[in-house]
């Protein structure tokens, strides 16, 4: 044995200590130990003839020391009420002092207060007491409860991965959303928050629980906590909390991934059929005629999508027991009425190059301001789909200000751009790669959407709704296979309706077609641009 393949030991080496071993720790420590020990050795000339069984012998002497070292430790006893031992007594006693605050922090509030106010600050039964209004019974409850807390967790290594490695959550929703863009703004890109909704799903679970497991104090958490409860993305039952939505796994969304794009390709030349017959209808609508070729391609697109999804939906909604309408959703703080659900990807997932990303899609987005520059009522509607699709429309973390920058260049009010947030303004070049906006000889922006009257919106909506409705008696039998394999819900979350279960059922499929009719040359042939699913209805 030399130093270039001492390594080669290390997994055999790590079987034996953890099965000495209390925990993973020390395991790994006296691994650590042995083969440092070997290479001391083997760098002063030793020769190891039997490799793995020297190596075992000096485990085993380094394990026999180990525990001879420990048991000379002195203690810190926590079965009894008394003072913790001065730090500058030995490193061994600070040591272990250091540990019981790290389990002071992970604490309810109600027993880490008493408790630190005892320990720490030094204060009798009495004092504690009068200090926090509550009887002295009950001071000494909270005491023996929090030290049995302490004993139970002192050698226990409680963390989770959400500690060392957060995975993503990606809030989304169905409804009316929140005047400060609840539910995505009650977590946006917060990874604490993202993990503890991740922690509390599968179960409810403690406030110390979730400290534990994330590795961050209670006293931390708590605040966070009382934010998402507030919110109504978590729901507290006596001493736990639990997350009150659905989360949408890797395996949720690809269990009928092949089984949506394999039907794609079998319906697309008969739903194309059906299709094809209410876009040549849709063109002979005044508000069609007057679009330019741009804008009206964004319209042919807005009436496909919106045809098949609302196909798609209505057979789903059917063989799942229906749907509630959007007003009965339940009422949310700051006007929303909403069902949140989550997608949970895996730290370093690249979400760019997964199987299903392509074909991912929104539902229709509608955000409407009324008496705005003029105007009583603007809609902006949209679908979003993957570039290679149709496109998206573009997002701005105010769409107040985006609905009134885009209407300000429709209305070619270029002096009101600097009334507008300078983040808007920054993201113009985006807004001109997905094909919203473009600029004419001069410079000037121009918009590139269909803009339509709210009398021909439903005019549009009417039209689609005829077609989708012959698209679902025709391939009924057929696209009702794709309503299986329901998400299966922890047992105590009991306010996600049935359909939010059957959400990634048939979610990829109307992007499916769309990207499969493009791909045979039936729809937006030789048009290399983004088409995005996008309209500007506006009322005078």
């Amino acid at each position: 044995m030399d130093k270039n393949n001492i390594t080669e030991y290390a997994d055999e080496l790590m079987k034996v200590a953890v099965s000495k071993c209390d925990n993973l720790e020390d395991a790994k420590d006296l691994v650590q130990e042995t083969l440092l020990t070997a290479l001391t050795s083997i760098s002063k000339g030793k020769v190891i003839s039997e490799p793995k069984s020297w190596l075992m012998t000096v485990l085993n002497h380094k394990y026999y020391d180990m525990l001879r070292q420990r048991y000379r430790k002195p203690t810190v006893c926590i079965d009894e009420i008394g003072e913790i031992p001065d730090e500058s007594s030995s490193s061994d006693s600070s040591e272990d002092a250091e540990n019981i605050r790290r389990c002071l922090a992970t604490l309810a509030g109600i027993y880490r207060e008493v408790l630190v106010q005892y320990y720490m600050n030094g204060k009798s039964v009495l004092e504690i007491s009068q200090l926090l209004k509550i009887p002295e019974d009950t001071v000494k409850t909270r005491l023996f409860t929090g030290r049995k807390h302490i004993q139970k967790e002192f050698t226990m290594e409680t963390y989770t991965k959400q500690s060392y490695e957060p995975d993503d959550l990606f809030i989304g929703s169905a409804g009316q959303i929140g005047y400060n863009d609840e539910p995505w703004s009650l977590v946006g890109d917060d990874r604490i928050k993202m993990n503890l909704l991740i922690l509390a799903y599968k179960k409810p679970i403690t406030l110390s629980e979730l400290s534990k497991a994330i590795g961050i104090p209670t006293a931390y958490i708590e605040p966070i906590v009382a934010t998402l409860v507030a919110g109504q993305l978590m729901k507290r039952v006596s001493d736990k909390v639990y997350t009150d939505f659905i989360i949408y796994s890797e395996q949720d969304r690809m269990a009928n991934f092949n089984i949506q794009l394999n039907l794609a390709k079998e319906l697309c030349d008969g739903i194309w059929h059906i299709v094809s017959e209410g876009l040549d209808e849709l063109r002979q609508n005044n508000f069609y005629k007057k679009q330019s070729l741009d804008q009206a391609l964004k319209l042919e697109s807005f009436f496909f999508l919106r045809t098949i999804t609302s196909a798609t939906l209505d057979v789903r909604d059917e063989a799942c027991g229906g749907r509630e309408s959007s007003e009965h959703y339940p009422e949310r703080p700051n006007g929303g009425r909403w069902y949140a659900m989550g997608n949970l990807y895996p730290h370093g997932y690249d979400y760019e190059n997964c199987p299903y990303s392509k074909f991912h899609m929104s539902g229709e987005c509608v955000h409407t301001r009324q008496n705005l520059l003029g105007a009583k009522e603007i809609s902006m509607c949209s679908y979003d789909t993957d570039s290679s699709v149709l496109g998206a429309n573009y997002h701005d973390n105010s769409d107040d200000s985006y609905l009134k920058f885009v209407y300000s260049i429709y209305l070619g009010k270029t002096d009101m751009l600097e009334m507008l947030d300078k983040k808007l303004l920054e993201g113009i070049n985006e807004i001109l790669e997905f094909n919203i906006m473009y600029r004419d000889d001069e410079g000037q922006l121009k918009i590139n959407i269909p803009v339509i009257t709210m009398s021909d919106r439903w005019t549009l909506y009417s039209l689609s709704n005829k077609y989708s409705k012959e698209i679902a008696e025709e391939y009924r039998d057929k696209i009702v296979a794709l309503v299986k394999n329901p998400v299966k819900l922890p047992n105590h979350l009991k306010s996600v309706p049935n359909w939010i279960k059957y959400l990634n059922c048939c979610n990829l499929f109307p992007s499916a077609i769309i990207s499969e009719a493009k791909d045979r040359g039936l729809f937006l042939k030789g048009y290399d641009k983004p088409a995005p699913a996008v309209i500007l209805c506006v009322k005078k």
